[in-house]
């Protein structure tokens, strides 16, 4: 399962931002997920990331990891937003 994620960092702390994704990024690899491709817009307002997670139940389970809800205060302070949609692999 393909996830296509876009953030948002206009009005972010990008600091803040990029220490909570660390945090949150080094988690994946515990529910059999990577990121395929991370890029950040010339500008610093946008960020996007293309995630792999086998399957459903592993994105549940990284969503519903106590760290990553240790984290989502630190989220909300950072003030970046995203949008999260499936996507398929082409090709």
């Amino acid at each position: 399962m393909l996830l296509l994620v876009r953030i948002d960092l206009a009005n972010a702390d990008v600091a803040l931002f990029e220490d909570y994704e660390r945090q949150v990024l080094a988690l994946l690899g515990a529910h059999g997920a990577r990121v395929e491709e991370r890029l950040r817009a010339a500008d610093n307002a946008s960020e996007t990331h293309l995630l792999y997670f086998p399957d459903e139940a592993a994105f549940e389970n990284f969503r519903e990891d106590p760290v990553r809800a240790e984290l989502q205060a630190q989220w909300a302070e950072c003030r970046a937003t995203a949008q999260v949609e499936r996507v398929e692999r082409i090709g």
